[in-house]
């Protein structure tokens, strides 16, 4: 039945596209302190019910898989998109977690918190620990519980210092409190084109293909 939502897929269900579409597989890694919220951006991104009531720290692994139709350069491009995550503490206590998460990973998504200034201070180093010379990994900065620019900790001269000075876009997810219904489909859509349009001029090789 209709609901004004996106549909959810099974682990073992694929979106019916026409085979004239091209299709592309991307492996994102979401990382971050503890609390800042990347399970939740994961379940905003994938337009899951109760995105926003997250409770504690993931004790493990975990992928939530994210299909996205895209323009890109007047080319309409499916994409999917896995996004790997895990908890601060299991990253710490299990050194094979992170090897996991990153191994062939095509984009990492260092993830901070608006309300949080000290999430904020740590992505510059995130990406120097994460990114090394030999990666090729395209990274795009995740700042979640997005509102009241007054009532951030983190100021918009600061943001856009940040990307100028990186060249890293910043992705920016809404707080959102008050309701379990899946996010704003047109905030979404506008962190999800800015995802696939990176990744797509990042990655244009011929391996990231993919049959649906």
């Amino acid at each position: 039945p209709a609901t004004g939502h996106r549909r959810l897929y099974g682990s073992l269900e694929y979106p019916n596209i026409p085979p004239s579409i091209e299709c592309v597989e991307y492996k994102l890694f979401l990382l971050g302190e503890s609390g800042v919220g990347k399970s939740a951006v994961a379940a905003w991104l994938a337009g899951l019910p109760g995105w926003n009531r997250q409770s504690g720290e993931s004790p493990g692994l975990r992928v939530t898989t994210v299909y996205w139709p895209a323009k890109v350069h007047n080319n309409l491009i499916f994409f999917k998109l896995n996004l790997w995550e895990a908890g601060d503490g299991a990253l710490k206590k299990y050194g094979h977690v992170f090897p996991a998460c990153k191994d062939g990973a095509h984009g990492v998504l260092p993830t901070f918190s608006f309300a949080d200034r000290r999430s904020w201070m740590e992505i510059p180093g995130i990406l120097q620990r994460t990114l090394l010379p030999q990666d090729s990994v395209t990274p795009i900065v995740v700042g979640n519980r997005y509102g009241n620019m007054a009532e951030s900790t983190v100021t918009a001269a600061e943001l856009m210092e940040f990307e100028k000075s990186w060249n890293i876009p910043i992705v920016r997810v809404r707080n959102q409190t008050n309701s379990s219904n899946p996010a704003s489909l047109p905030e979404v859509a506008t962190a999800l084109n800015t995802i696939c349009e990176q990744m797509w001029i990042a990655n244009r090789r011929p391996k990231h293909a993919i049959n649906l």
